[in-house]
């Protein structure tokens, strides 16, 4: 499995070994053989209170975890059968352009170089966190932007335009200086090349690295916005692709990579402006 997937289940693993039970035990001292449905639904349930998606997400590392152990005989029943994920409604926000550019501004007089270009070229690009880190010289075209998409969704090219030229351009140079102080040589082949590394290590940056930039940069722009008296409203990084869906004109189908028109009600927020009737 990837990294971030392993090492998503080993957070998993921890906080559910962790959690305290009425005993005042570790959750993980309690021998399988006394694990139940309603023990398995009492934790989703409690754990849903502080975060139902971190609720999700660890009611499937159990529900892999004993999946396994049933299938080798470890243990006679499987006490996850029946425990259903818990409903969570989709995110529907729409980044304002004013807070968008508040923001983007922001990021550009950071000491986080790779941000704002990052922020640019997934709203523009529609794109997941992790597609953006993973752009290399390979997918610069002629015509466009190359665009390798995950979770399924359909690769595509977003043409050039001049600010998605400008970040493309800013984010190749910035790298290129970045291994030239460094003295470290580029990568032979053009996939190898990443285009948003570290400054300190000259590797690409990862995931997490990039969500703490996110997440200080969002501190600072409520700052700067309380004290300039603006109403600004925050957003995530995810939420730029689901701008850039929204933003889009023409077939937001093929644009956004996704391959079933459904997806579309949790992409495509914003508000539409129609005609009256009869008009």
């Amino acid at each position: 499995m990837a990294t971030s997937t392993q090492k998503d289940y080993l957070d998993c693993h921890q906080h559910i070994c962790g959690r305290k039970i009425s005993t005042n035990d570790a959750l993980g001292e309690l021998p399988i053989t006394k694990w139940t449905v309603g023990l398995v639904r009492k934790y989703r349930d409690t754990r849903g209170e502080s975060s139902e998606s971190r609720a999700n997400k660890e009611l499937a590392y159990i529900k892999r975890v004993f999946s396994w152990a049933y299938e080798y005989e470890k243990v006679k029943s499987n006490p996850t059968v029946g425990v259903k994920k818990l409903s969570i409604k989709p995110r529907q926000h729409y980044a304002e352009d004013r807070d968008y550019e508040f923001m983007l501004k922001i990021a550009q007089e950071s000491n986080y170089w790779y941000l704002w270009p990052a922020m640019e070229i997934a709203y523009l690009c529609r794109m997941r966190l992790s597609e953006v880190l993973d752009l290399t010289d390979a997918n610069e075209l002629p015509e466009g932007l190359l665009i390798k998409r995950r979770k399924g969704s359909r690769d595509n090219i977003t043409e050039w335009n001049p600010r998605l030229r400008t970040a493309w351009d800013f984010a190749v140079a910035t790298r290129n200086r970045i291994l030239s102080d460094r003295k470290q040589p580029h990568p032979i082949r053009a996939e190898d090349r990443h285009i948003i590394i570290s400054e300190r290590t000259g590797d690409k940056i990862v995931v997490d690295s990039l969500k703490t930039a996110m997440g200080r940069i969002t501190v600072a722009s409520k700052l700067a916005a309380e004290e300039r008296g603006i109403n600004w409203v925050p957003f995530t990084f995810h939420d730029l692709k689901r701008k850039g869906v929204s933003d889009t004109t023409g077939n937001k189908l093929d644009a956004s990579g996704h391959r079933t028109a459904s997806i579309m009600n949790v992409y495509d927020v914003k508000l539409k402006t129609v005609k009256p009737s009869n008009e």
